[in-house]
């Protein structure tokens, strides 16, 4: 029994190393982090998400993050929720991160050093990518997107579920 586990073992480590350039890294840990870069001291609201896990809604400071990190599965794919203080009516929806090869090394920073850093500024939100040297315009704030499993709650109806 011990024979047939370090067999398959060995053939599932030869078949990530020859398929890594098509295939996502499975079963490694990955990071996801928001930063609130918007000015006038203006706070950010983040709620982030997968089918199989629901962060808590989280108010972050100007330069303040919001980190979670989880291991990549076949189907792993995060989505979030920003919206704008202090009235919190500009929001922006947006795949945080997708089990794919083409997202994690075009959209994040791939593998090395393995997090997909999301900037929140006042044009719009912000991914750092290491094609570009830095950091590269994704999103604009109330901008549709191409988000189809989620859409924008108005920050009244998820307060009130946790105010009463």
């Amino acid at each position: 029994m011990k024979k047939c586990f370090l067999i398959f073992f060995l053939i599932l480590l030869s078949f990530d190393s020859i398929n890594s350039y098509l295939m996502p890294p499975l079963f490694r840990k990955f990071n996801v982090e928001i930063v609130n870069q918007l000015k006038f001291h203006k706070k950010m609201k983040v709620h982030c998400k997968s089918r199989s896990h629901n962060f808590p809604i989280t108010y972050l400071n100007i330069g303040e993050s919001f980190q979670f990190k989880f291991t990549i599965l076949s189907k792993t794919k995060y989505w979030c929720n920003l919206w704008q203080g202090p009235n919190y009516k500009h929001y922006v929806v947006f795949d945080a991160f997708r089990p794919d090869k083409d997202f994690i090394d075009g959209t994040c920073t791939g593998m090395h050093p393995n997090v997909c850093r999301w900037t929140a500024k006042e044009e719009g939100v912000y991914v750092r990518n290491k094609k570009f040297e830095g950091e590269y315009f994704m999103y604009s704030w109330d901008a549709p997107t191409n988000i189809g499993e989620i859409t924008p709650v108005s920050s009244f109806a998820v307060e009130s579920k946790f105010d009463s």
